[in-house]
């Protein structure tokens, strides 16, 4: 197999399960010689996303709310570290509260739904914002 990816590196944000787009995503990038670590929420750290990162070889394995940019910015200072330049950056995040989820849409209420944007949109901008001192020239954020 021709590696396309060889000597870049990738980080994933947002891996839930070996279903998961993003799981798609870094699975490709390994294959194509790229090194993928990933960052998800703490709580799917151990019961996730390290037990896929390991049965790919990955050096990196961080947890990060991307509701907080102090975890946010850590994240990426660490991937500098520990890894160094960055080429690729997979936003893969959504969330919703359960309850918000159930029922019709027109009753979704002002807070969930600021959560859900939150999650699922603004922090595509406070990770391209950490990510851009660690961007290697011709980096691409999907």
């Amino acid at each position: 197999m021709t590696q396309l990816m060889q000597g870049k590196r990738g980080l994933i944000m947002g891996v839930a399960n070996d279903h998961s787009i993003a799981w798609g995503i870094a699975k490709a990038l390994h294959e194509h010689g790229a090194t993928v670590g990933f960052s998800s929420i703490e709580s799917l750290i151990e019961r996730r996303v390290r037990p896929l990162a390991d049965s790919i070889g990955s050096p990196f394995v961080g947890p990060c709310d991307v509701r907080d940019d102090d975890q946010v910015k850590a994240v990426f200072d660490r991937w500098g570290d520990e890894i160094g330049g960055l080429d690729i950056l997979v936003h893969a995040l959504a969330f919703a509260n359960k309850e918000e989820l159930a029922g019709e849409f027109v009753d979704t209420s002002r807070e969930g739904f600021a959560l859900a944007m939150d999650v699922s949109a603004y922090s595509l901008v406070a990770l391209a914002r950490a990510a851009r001192p660690h961007l290697r020239p011709g980096a691409s954020i999907l």
